[in-house]
């Protein structure tokens, strides 16, 4: 029994593997029910399958000559093609060496240009930082704005950015070698504005009739210097800007305003003696004393001078407008008598002219030695303001003690420029005086000479 089904699961195997022969019609007539129609199913299915194999085969035997002529007829097509092919297949690898220089070029252009994308950005913002605070940029003041859009250029830079950015700078370098005359708008140091002439001397100075100018940047504002420098510059100045044509003479300042704000806040003469304090005004009111003294006895003594001379040429009529002739008017008084009392009389007329004729004289010496003592107290109160700003705030801002110093230095100099000029007055003024009395006791021995020769012959 058990030999059967497993003969039976055989036979179904055996027909889910095989297959059924072309044409072949499975008979479903009855069934297999022994294991004789069994074998004679599968005998007959075998031989089917042997017939389609043979069937195949021949077929195929018979088709082996035409295969073979199609295979040398596809080889001979492949040897056409590639002769056909090669001059492609050169084409090719050269197109491929052609493509890998050019994307070498194209690499190195890239590169270029992103150096030069980098070259231009960062010398349109430096360039941009200069012209913005160059003084053509208050002539022609869209500069700024069209540098500033260059500046912003995020991408490569085109021909015509470049060729604009070359432009500027052409012009800048241009206009900071030449003088330039045009009108702008100038902010007064009263904080007024008016519309008036303005010259340009390169990138260095701004002038106007007010004096000089400084540019500021940020507002585009021309300004006047609240502080201007010494008299002769701005005089200097003014007539550059007047002048037509020739040559003129004009201040500049390579600092671009840099040294002219600084000599408008160098301290002027009424500054420095204000610093002095009042030391500096006493010895500038004991100079100026000393000075009007000295001129005074100075046209004095020469005025006495003039009249001793004119006395001289014209002894024979005393005029008492003069020393030598109230000397001579008072020898004249006692004609008879003797000598000795005649000599006594002439030298109590010399005494009493000579206080006259040094009256101030000691009082300018008395100046002249005072002021540089006063110089020497100005210099020991600065210097006892400068260490008691030592004291309460230290050394680290030399400007605390820039105070004291001044004083120290101001005093000092103005003694010595104060004693100095009184000096030379002084000896001025005691040469004439004793050129005087010289002079008196010169004539006034001749005179007594001449009246004892005429008492001798009497």
């Amino acid at each position: 029994m058990r030999r059967r089904h497993l003969i039976g699961y055989l036979f179904v195997l055996c027909l889910s593997l095989s297959t059924p022969p072309a044409g072949a019609v499975e008979s479903t007539e009855g069934q297999i029910t022994d294991l004789d129609q069994l074998l004679e199913s599968v005998r007959q299915q075998q031989r089917s399958q042997r017939e389609l194999n043979e069937q195949r085969e021949s077929a195929f035997l018979a088709d082996i000559d035409g295969q073979q002529a199609r295979l040398d007829q596809a080889r001979e097509a492949f040897k056409q093609s590639q002769v056909k092919n090669q001059p492609l297949l050169v084409s090719t690898q050269n197109n491929e060496e052609e493509i890998l220089r050019l994307e070498k070029q194209l690499e190195d252009r890239l590169q270029s240009m992103g150096n030069i994308a980098g070259t231009f950005k960062e010398f349109s913002g430096d360039f941009a930082a200069v012209m913005s605070e160059s003084m053509v940029t208050a002539q022609i003041p869209g500069r700024s704005e069209q540098m500033f859009q260059l500046g912003q250029t995020e991408t490569h830079p085109t021909i015509e950015q470049i060729q604009a950015l070359w432009l500027l700078l052409q012009e800048d370098m241009t206009e900071s070698a030449r003088v330039a005359k045009f009108d702008a708008t100038v902010v007064a140091t009263n904080g007024s504005e008016r519309e008036m002439p303005v010259v340009r001397v390169g990138t260095f100075s701004m002038l106007s009739e007010d004096g000089f100018l400084r540019y500021v940047p940020a507002t585009g504002e021309l300004l006047t210097l609240s502080r201007q420098p010494v008299a002769r510059y701005r005089t200097a100045a003014v007539n550059f800007i007047n002048s037509e044509s020739g040559l003129a003479t004009v201040v500049i300042d390579p600092t671009r305003g840099g040294l002219l704000g600084m000599l408008g806040y160098t301290p002027g003469l009424s500054e420095r003696i204000d610093q002095g304090g009042p030391i500096a005004r006493i010895i500038l009111s004991l100079g100026a004393l000393g000075l009007l003294l000295t001129l005074w006895r100075t046209l004095s003594l020469s005025a006495v001078y003039l009249r001793v001379r004119k006395q001289i040429r014209d002894l024979d009529q005393p005029r008492g407008s003069n020393p030598l002739g109230r000397i001579m008017l008072a020898a004249g008084n006692a004609p008879n008598e003797t000598d000795d009392i005649l000599l006594l009389k002439i030298d109590e007329a010399i005494l009493a002219e000579i206080p006259a004729l040094e009256r101030g004289t000691g009082l300018i010496k008395l100046l002249a030695a005072t002021a540089p003592l006063l110089g020497l107290l100005g210099t020991v109160t600065g210097m006892i303001v400068t260490f008691q700003s030592i004291s309460l705030f230290g050394t680290g801002d030399p400007k605390l003690m820039a105070g004291g110093i001044s004083q120290a230095l101001v005093t000092t100099v103005l003694g010595l420029v104060v004693a100095i000029p009184l000096l030379f007055g002084h000896s001025l003024v005691a040469t004439l005086s004793r050129s005087l009395v010289q002079r008196m006791d010169e004539q006034s021995a001749g005179m007594l000479a001449r009246t004892m020769e005429r008492q001798g012959r009497s």
